[in-house]
């Protein structure tokens, strides 16, 4: 047993003798004094100036520690005077004893004051790309001494899976990116991290707060505040890395918002480099009153093209209440109370750049859809596709307040064109960002005040042309389709519409359209087809072309009585006061048809036809819809009898052409028949009338028969035979006939 007391009475003193030396060493050895051994050692191996402006302390026990203050590497040639880095302090201290075990714990980091400037040229050169270079080179070239040596075996170099950090404290880190290729600059600033107790494999609590900013060229800049505490999980040996209990919030200012952006993330982020798969779990993200849940997985990502898998599902929220936390202003919609709840449950899987929409489910204000559809970002613009089916939906409620009014007008207090233009503000950028394909299935569908059944909608966009080819569906007792065009590639937008209704009972269609009893009632077809462009109403009214045609039966033209115009008209001819039939102030007819032509938004008609058993009507005329004036003619005929005032046939009246005056506005039409003409030719025919009755009573007279009489009335006439009996009898017959058929 004395040997064993020898024994480690030996090593003790050898161990004192080892503290004593290490004192010495500590008290007697200056690293400063090796600066500039240093430095050049670093400029030979880098091509670049190091510069030790500071002092450097070196502890040996019972750490392993070096304290280094105001350092600098200079930066790459050609990209500017500024060190490529540098600090203030870093000071980090390492166990001893671990290291005799082969095991590294790094007792402490802290870094204060830590500048990384980083840049690209106009050409894509870095200015790293000269370290990675010469660390690549040092890497892969074994020094002389031992190629080929079979010396004894070297002990295994200490691992990173045996690595322990007591503290890692990094306290105003600045990071600069200067891309001059694109022109972007960001810069994080500052940047401030603390991790406590790291070991492989189990969680440690990190915590980072961190300011970026990003400028643009000709932009505002982006500027945004990140607070991020998680526990992180670093498995080397799986090769396996989480953020668990992820919480981070976010403040974001952007030029588009009107105020600062404040959003909440917790989740859990897992990355398995085994498996060459990435996992966002229990996803659950916060902005204003929008909260959505969800997982995200990215898998294969060791391949060119990795895969994505995504489910989100949000609440019910109020996007009014979302944008506006935003800093902007929802959309001016006819009904305040739209928009006001939405619900989004929505499943992907494919690739970041081409994705498969697998399942959606969109619920807005009690109106549902579903379906699926795809996003495709490899081309020159991004590709939209959906296909969607709902119950139904009433998209009057969702358009701007302009286009209720431009539909419905009010009659204006002057009769005339409304003195104020109704701009169409179309985001025309929009329209022009991606494509689309699209098609849309709706039970019932709401749209200009028509209440639409069993829609089906194709939807094509392409660089900013978007087409509806076709719109069907059933509606008022009939069938319509019809084909639009937005052309928004342009810098004046223009339109385009062809509309065909089959069998439709055009009375409550129009009067859902224009939202006030129509004019014309009935069953029938119509065809429409029209261009126009412009930024307002009044432009696009102006920049009306386009024809159509028309056939309706069975029904009415409101707002005129072709028969009591003529009644009234006759009353006035016999000097008696119109009298209120009490009767509807509409015409029927049987059939009507016509076609029309527009013109720089004057429609003009040349050949309506109107039948009925008792008028045949005959139209032509326009209508000036910017001005909303009127101008037509309608040549009435009576081919049937009609009583007139006190129950008197219009006998006398049939077959005799009436022509009616329609002028004045939309909201305050003036039907006149033009009674001069009518009096002319109700004249001529009684004085013919009567002439050849008088002419009868003359020649039985005087004996003369007929022959003679046309031959004295053929015969040269001289002045005295002009002013003779029977002239001046037709002359005074014509006077009394004009003076009994004067309007009164």
């Amino acid at each position: 047993m004395k040997w064993i007391v020898r024994l480690l009475g030996l090593l003790g003193v050898l161990l004192l003798i080892a503290v004593i030396a290490a004192i010495y060493l500590v008290a007697t050895f200056d690293p400063n004094d090796y600066k500039g051994r240093i430095e050049a050692e670093v400029a030979e191996a880098t091509g670049r100036e190091l510069t030790l402006a500071g002092s450097i302390e070196l502890t040996l026990f019972p750490s392993l520690g070096l304290r280094l203050e105001d350092a600098r590497l200079a930066n790459a040639e050609g990209f500017g005077e500024a060190p490529f880095a540098e600090l203030q302090v870093i000071d980090l201290a390492v166990a001893v004893m671990p290291l005799l075990r082969r095991e590294l714990e790094v007792q402490r980091i802290e870094a204060d004051g830590v500048t990384l400037r980083l840049a690209r040229d106009a050409d894509g050169r870095s200015n790293w790309d000269d370290l990675l270079d010469q660390a690549g080179a040092a890497a892969g070239e074994e020094p002389d001494n031992q190629r080929g040596n079979a010396g004894p075996e070297r002990a295994p170099p200490i691992t990173l899976q045996e690595l322990q950090i007591g503290g890692l404290e990094v306290a105003d880190l600045r990071v600069e990116w200067d891309d001059r290729q694109s022109g972007t600059r960001m810069f994080l600033d500052p940047v401030n991290l603390q991790l406590r107790d790291f070991r492989t494999g189990i969680e440690t609590p990190l915590n980072l707060e961190a300011s970026m900013r990003i400028e643009e060229p000709d932009q505002a800049p982006v500027e945004a505040d990140l607070r991020l505490d998680a526990r992180l999980i670093v498995d080397l040996a799986a090769d396996r890395y989480a953020l668990r209990a992820l919480r981070s919030d976010l403040d974001l200012r952007h030029p588009a918002l009107e105020q600062e952006l404040s959003a909440r993330l917790e989740t859990d982020l897992v990355l398995d480099m085994g498996d060459a798969i990435a996992r966002v779990e229990d996803l659950s993200a916060h902005l204003s009153d929008l909260h959505l849940t969800g997982r995200v997985e990215v898998s294969a990502l060791d391949e060119e093209m990795p895969s994505l898998q995504a489910e989100l599902r949000s609440n019910a929220f109020n996007p009014r209440t979302v944008l506006a936390s935003l800093g902007l202003d929802a959309p001016r919609t006819t009904d305040t109370d739209a928009l006001t709840r939405m619900e989004i449950d929505v499943s992907a899987s494919g690739s970041p750049r081409r994705l498969e929409v697998d399942s959606v489910l969109l619920t807005l204000d009690g109106s549902s859809l579903r379906g699926d559809g795809a996003l495709d970002l490899t081309g020159a613009r991004p590709m939209a596709r959906f296909d969607l089916a709902g119950d139904r939906l009433d998209l009057d409620r969702y358009l701007p307040p302009e286009v209720e009014q431009a539909r419905t007008p009010e009659a204006p207090d002057v009769p005339g064109p409304p003195a104020d233009d109704i701009p169409i503000d179309l985001p025309a950028e929009l329209l022009r960002a991606f494509d689309l394909d699209g098609r849309l299935r709706l039970g019932v569908l709401k749209l200009f005040g028509l209440t639409l059944e069993d829609i089906d909608l194709t939807l094509r966009a392409r660089d900013g042309e978007w087409n509806v080819e076709p719109l069907t569906g059933n509606g008022y007792q009939g069938r319509l389709e019809t084909r639009a065009t937005i052309d928004a590639r342009g810098e004046v937008p223009g339109y385009a519409a062809a509309v065909d209704l089959r069998s439709v009972a055009i009375g409550p269609l129009l009067e859902a359209l224009l939202g006030e009893e129509s004019r014309l009632v009935g069953t029938g077809n119509l065809a429409l087809d029209v261009q126009t462009g412009g930024g307002g109403v009044n432009a696009l009214m102006a920049g009306l072309n386009g024809r159509g045609e028309m056939r309706f039966s069975d029904g009415a033209v409101r707002g005129i009585n072709i028969a009591r115009i003529i009644r009234n008209a006759d009353a006035r001819l016999r000097g008696e006061t119109p009298e209120d039939d009490g009767g509807p102030d509409e015409t029927d007819f049987t059939e009507l048809a016509g076609s029309f032509r527009i013109r720089d938004g004057v429609v003009q008609n040349d050949d309506l036809v109107a039948n009925s058993p008792l008028l045949r009507v005959a139209g032509r005329g326009s209508a000036d819809l910017p001005a909303r004036e009127i101008d037509y003619r309608l040549d009435t005929t009576l081919v049937a009898t009609i009583e007139g005032q006190g129950g008197r046939s219009l006998e006398d009246l049939r077959g005799l052409t009436l022509p009616i005056r329609i002028t004045g506005t939309f909201e305050e039409p003036r039907f006149r028949l033009d009674l001069e003409e009518v009096v002319r030719e109700r004249v001529d025919q009684r004085l013919r009338r009567e002439g050849e009755r008088l002419q009868e009573r003359l020649l039985e007279r005087f004996g003369l028969d007929e022959g003679e009489g046309d031959r004295q009335e053929a015969a040269p006439d001289s002045g005295e035979a002009e002013s003779g009996p029977l002239d001046e009898q037709l002359d005074r017959l014509r006077r009394g006939l004009g003076e009994s058929l004067r309007l009164r």
